[in-house]
C-alpha cells in the first residue's frame, strides 16, 4: 500500500473510532463530558502518533472543537457565577 493509502486508511479508522465512541462537541452539555472527551481524544491521538507515526488532520480539529465547546460552557458558567447583578 501506498503511503497516501496508509493516511487514507487511518484517517477512515479514526473517524470511525471517534464516531462510534464520543457525542459531537454540540451535543455535550456538561463540562465533565467536554473534558473526559478532550482526554479520551488525547489517548488516542498518541495511541496514532506513537503507533503510525501519523496523527490524522480530523484529530486535531475534533480536539478543538471539544476545546472550544469547553470554554464556551466555561464562559457561560463564569457569568452566571460572577456577573449577576
Amino acid at each position: 500500500m501506498k503511503k497516501g493509502e496508509d493516511t487514507k486508511k487511518l484517517d477512515k479508522e479514526f473517524k470511525k473510532l471517534t464516531k462510534n465512541k464520543f457525542l459531537s462537541p454540540d451535543s455535550c452539555t456538561q463540562l465533565n463530558q467536554t473534558r473526559e472527551y478532550i482526554f479520551e481524544l488525547n489517548q488516542i491521538i498518541k495511541h496514532f502518533e506513537n503507533k503510525f507515526n501519523y496523527i490524522p488532520s480530523s484529530a486535531q480539529l475534533l480536539f478543538n472543537e471539544y476545546n472550544v465547546k469547553q470554554e464556551r460552557m466555561l464562559f457561560e458558567k463564569y457569568k452566571e457565577d460572577y456577573c449577576k447583578e
